[in-house]
């Protein structure tokens, strides 16, 4: 019984260590990074992402996206976006679920025909730099002090004569490192 008792004050404490500690999480002044990875209306796509929470209820977001695909007859794609976001905190549950309001803008650099993929080469295949608006949301749901599972959905619209979607869409998940 009491080799029992001993297991499971171990595992108890051991479990601690990952379940959410009841602490505030948004303070002004933290820093989280993350790794993410989903899909588009047209391929799939990675990020990187770096918050900086600017108040309790404030962070700045900035991204670095890699998008890849096949478009039919353009062949295969790749972009590469910038993004600076605001994120407002619309709501959360206790200290465990957080969701945010994501406004800002993106810049990408297109490319179609990759790989040879459209019969063209030599450099000619089409490629163009559009930027434009990205609004969305983000939830982080926290696993650990300094883990939180993050469900992330963004629409942008593209001005400059996007070659892959003036409409590009990002639903995605990933992993958050907060830096307390």
């Amino acid at each position: 019984m009491m080799k029992r008792l001993i297991l499971v004050g171990c595992l108890m404490v051991g479990a601690g260590k990952w379940l959410p500690a009841l602490a505030q999480r948004h303070i002004k002044g933290v820093g989280a990074v993350g790794a993410h990875y989903g899909r588009t209306e047209k391929g799939t796509y990675a990020e990187i992402s770096y918050n900086r929470f600017v108040s309790n209820t404030l962070s700045l977001r900035f991204g670095a996206t890699r998008e890849r695909g096949t478009l039919g007859l353009k062949g295969e794609y790749s972009a590469y976006g910038l993004t600076a976001l605001a994120a407002p905190q619309l709501f959360r549950l206790g200290e465990t679920a957080y969701l945010h309001l994501l406004v800002g803008v993106v810049g990408r650099y297109e490319r179609t025909g990759e790989n040879g993929t459209n019969g063209q080469d030599r450099g000619t295949d089409p490629q163009r730099a559009t930027f434009g608006p990205q609004a969305g949301a983000e939830l982080d749901i926290f696993v650990g002090n300094h883990f939180s599972l993050v469900g992330t959905a963004t629409k942008s619209v593209l001005f400059g004569d996007a070659l892959i979607d003036r409409w590009p869409g990002f639903y995605g998940v990933g992993l958050r490192y907060h830096l307390y």
